[in-house]
């Protein structure tokens, strides 16, 4: 039996902290009741760092001098400013180079001024209208709670006879994923030396690893396995992170990462439910204050540019003044680029709405327990889409670092670690999140034409009816996902398969063609990776008017090089769309 502890943990960060509470197993025997649904609790205020106001603009509302003074496009705007306090600006995120697909920017507006209010100037700068979105530099905390039970078996979200397993065994039978389609653990960083996650690591095809440039033109130097956006260096791997009780949290990302794509079927560790997906990994903490819009702002535009299929977010914030609608231009802008929105619902046991969870366009996903019951911590409500499970999740933690002596004791006596191999326990709807995110990798390979929107659709029609004590959306069902034809039509009419890529003949003997279409006119890339992900020819890559296209290809790489026999994938970066298709190679027959 599970056993409570009766005190809580908190994160410091977010809301001024994030309660982390031991869950309590429900009784097998005992059948869910249907409730009504408890009372919204008032959102605990978040903190932020003073004189500081994230914004997101169009190109050129903003410009700086050399000391970091802030110069408004606009005589209105301007006038705001001073009215507001605003004195000096710089530029977050990566650099976006002409004739990128998106103008947005991301500017950290800040005052000196005793006295400044993040809070108003924010509502100020978003009446304008001439922002598309504003808010505090809040610091937003994990979806997280500790893990309490030692006796449980390794992994039984994955198989668990059929009762409260999501059915991975069975989808796997159907798919398993590609290495073109993209994971971004946006979180506390990922362990890319891991040996259960080094093999699954995503690379940035436009960069080379270490010789001190910019290969790609975005302003950030050797972003080759991911960036660190929270400390701003090429290093995405996870520092020690305290939370309030002092306990360090690092090994957060590195955990969600493994449950989302851990190497499979490879002898050793533990299996990742995106099976062949890769992991980008995105860290947004500090050390010294944990996650920061700025840096999550940063680490969107990155996932986006560098076309992540889906970002797996495992944090909340309430809705205070602005969160909302600067999450929602966050989602917005992944959303028009082709990338999946999932997020984890929280872990306060009520219905407030926490964001980026509880944004329009994102798959918003609750925790079920070992009993098929919802969670005990797990947020609940209209809001929340599909549920997975969040408890007894036992997953990879991270080894770059040594933990503290008080740490070791505490992953020992609570997680389950054995001190000597790198995984452990953990409980939340920030595990649920990227077991979920792992299913939609699998959905993204199967059904490749799906937008985002579709893709989330079809999880939640997909799941199975559950009763849950508080509403909670279906139950993920990840067979069902693979197995079942989408069915779903998009809000506005667009059809799926309006974006489309296919290699002519396939297989493609001694050379072919790949045709594809767009949608909608703008800028395209098409482009062929290896069954390990990496990139070997670039097809297209410029403005395309709408409609059918064709780009021969005789099995040859960028340098001209003849590529072996074997399984490849195609790729088309579109307005609106990430498309991805197989194609075999063979040789031409002498």
């Amino acid at each position: 039996m599970l056993r409570k502890l009766s005190q809580q943990i908190r994160i410091a960060g977010a809301w001024g902290a994030l309660a982390l509470l031991v869950p309590v197993a429900a009784s097998a025997a005992t059948a869910p009741t249907v409730a009504h649904p408890a009372p919204a609790r008032t959102p605990r205020s978040m903190t932020y760092a003073r004189g500081e106001v994230v914004v997101i603009a169009d190109e050129g509302a903003f410009r700086t001098t050399l000391d970091g003074s802030v110069h408004a496009a606009s005589a209105r705007m301007a006038g705001v400013l001073r009215g507001i306090g605003v004195e000096r600006a710089r530029e977050a995120g990566p650099r976006r180079p002409p004739g990128s697909r998106g103008h947005e920017r991301i500017w950290i507006l800040s005052s000196a001024q005793p006295g400044f209010d993040p809070v108003g100037a924010s509502r100020a700068l978003q009446a304008t209208g001439a922002v598309l979105a504003a808010c505090p530099n809040y610091r937003v905390g994990l979806a997280y709670t500790v893990p309490d039970d030692l006796y449980v078996i390794y992994q039984w979200y994955v198989d668990d006879s059929g009762f409260a397993d999501i059915g991975l065994p069975f989808a796997w039978d159907v798919e398993q994923g590609d290495s073109s389609v993209v994971i971004a653990i946006m979180d506390t960083g990922v362990d890319t030396t891991h040996p259960d996650l080094a093999g699954k690591i995503w690379h940035n095809p436009g960069e080379i690893p270490g010789n001190a440039l910019d290969d790609d033109g975005n302003g950030l130097v050797d972003d080759f396995e991911g960036w660190d956006f929270g400390t701003g260096d090429k290093d995405p791997k996870p520092e020690p992170t305290a939370d309030a009780s002092g306990i360090d949290v690092g090994f957060h990302g590195t955990f969600c990462a493994g449950i989302a794509a851990a190497s499979t079927n490879n002898g050793d560790g533990i299996a990742g439910a995106g099976w062949s997906c890769r992991i980008m990994p995105l860290k947004v903490s500090r050390p010294d204050s944990g996650l920061m819009v700025e840096a999550i702002a940063g680490a969107f535009l990155y996932a986006t540019d560098k076309g992540a299929s889906i970002i797996s977010m495992s944090f909340a914030a309430p809705g205070d003044s602005g969160v909302p609608e600067f999450f929602q231009e966050l989602v917005d802008l992944a959303t028009r680029s082709g990338t999946l929105c999932v997020a984890a619902a929280g872990n306060d046991e009520d219905s407030v709405r926490v964001y980026p969870a509880a944004c329009e366009h994102v798959l918003s996903v609750g925790a079920t327990d070992v009993d098929n019951s919802r969670a005990s911590f797990s947020n609940f409500g209209s809001w929340v889409d599909v549920a997975a499970p969040g408890t007894l999740m036992w997953s990879t933690i991270c080894q770059n670092y040594t933990f503290g002596e008080l740490d070791q004791l505490y992953y020992v006596f609570l997680f389950n670690w054995d001190t000597v191999n790198p995984y452990m326990y953990g409980n939340g709807t920030s595990f649920a999140c990227p077991l979920t995110a792992g299913v939609c990798g699998l959905v993204r390979s199967r059904y490749p034409a799906l937008t985002p929107e579709l893709v989330a659709q079809h999880v939640i029609a997909t799941g199975d009816e559950m009763t849950f004590d508080y509403p909670m959306g279906k139950k993920v069902n990840a067979f069902r996902a693979v197995n079942l034809v989408p069915t779903a039509v998009e809000t506005e009419g667009r059809s799926p398969s309006a974006t489309v890529v296919r290699a002519a003949p396939n297989p493609v003997v001694g050379s072919g063609s790949i045709q594809f279409a767009l949608a909608t006119a703008g800028r395209a890339r098409l482009s062929i990776f290896d069954a390990q992900g990496r990139l070997v020819r670039t097809l297209v890559d410029g403005p395309l008017a709408a409609g059918p296209h064709a780009a021969p290809w005789e099995g040859r790489d960028d340098r001209g090089g003849r590529l072996a026999t074997g399984v490849y994938f195609v790729r088309l970066e579109a307005p609106g769309a990430t498309t991805t298709a197989k194609v075999v190679l063979m040789e031409q027959p002498r």
